[in-house]
């Protein structure tokens, strides 16, 4: 039988939690940071570990430090291969690269398990905790993504009237020198002006809807980023749900805000925000 004390068991719990604590902060915590400043955050947390783990003379502490610490090494590793879509080939070298590491650091212990001294390992901590302080400053001062909709000025309805038509393009630039996730702005579209020879005819079953609507969707993909000083162009895609608009051509509009007025030329109407109003839908 094992002879597991209570220092080791807290000593493990502690380490467990750690680990937890960080691979939960790779993979779910969003501070609306660069993917590389929150990777660094936690490699300066990991690397106080490191130096805690090199002053110690607990041998136990010190190997549940290196525990803590390749466990989420290999946690940051795979985040970065999900974040950029590295692909297969790419994970499979980094994760050889990562085993012949720490190969190779194995042969640079002392003989109290240890790779640095204290103070180095100090010192080390203090260099990367700086650099890590003036990149999350450059990210913070720099800004954002810039957002910019490219607005179709007529679109025709071709095919089938519920079929997706493209009415703007969304160019998303970074003019900051890491790279940004995509969070793309809201936009609304409603179809303003006369639309009553495009009105659908009663049908109980459409009871309490709009006889003509109309949605957005900005095909920004998932986990997208966008590299520094570079740019994305997405679609944006129009759902017209009306009746006799094959064929038809219609303008396009970008206003600040869903129009009131229901006379004159149908057109749509594209604009940014967010409401509840049942005659367009926001994405």
């Amino acid at each position: 039988m094992v002879d597991i004390d209570s220092e080791t068991l807290f000593n493990a719990a502690a380490a467990v939690l750690t680990t937890i604590a960080v691979l939960f902060f790779i993979l779910n915590v969003d501070f609306g940071l660069s993917p590389v400043t929150m990777t660094l955050l936690a490699v300066a947390f990991l690397t106080g570990i490191f130096a805690i783990s090199q002053r110690t003379a607990d041998r136990q502490l010190t190997l549940l430090s290196y525990g803590v610490i390749v466990v989420s090494v290999v946690g940051i590793f795979f985040d970065l291969v999900n974040t950029f879509s590295l692909g297969s080939e790419s994970t499979v070298l980094g994760l050889l690269l990562l085993a012949a590491a720490l190969f190779a650091l194995r042969t640079r212990f002392d003989g109290s398990n240890r790779l640095l001294s204290g103070k180095r390992a100090a010192y080390l901590f203090g260099a990367i905790s700086a650099l890590v302080a003036l990149l999350l400053v450059v990210d913070v001062v720099s800004g954002g993504l810039a957002h910019e909709l490219q607005v179709e000025n007529r679109i025709e309805i071709t095919d089938s009237p519920r079929g997706d038509v493209r009415v703007a393009s969304l160019v998303v630039s970074n003019p900051t020198p890491l790279p940004e996730r995509v969070e793309t702005p809201r936009y609304g579209v409603c179809a303003a002006g006369d639309w009553s020879e495009y009105r659908r005819p009663g049908d109980p079953s459409r009871e309490g809807r709009q006889p003509v609507s109309a949605h957005l969707n900005v095909q920004d993909g998932y986990n997208e980023h966008v590299m520094s000083f570079d740019s994305k162009t997405y679609p944006v895609t129009l759902y017209l749900d009306a009746a006799n608009t094959t064929g038809e051509t219609f303008p396009v509009e970008r206003t600040e805000s869903c129009p009131d007025d229901e006379t004159g030329s149908p057109y749509l109407a594209i604009f940014e925000g967010s409401t509840n109003d049942p005659r367009y839908y926001a994405v």
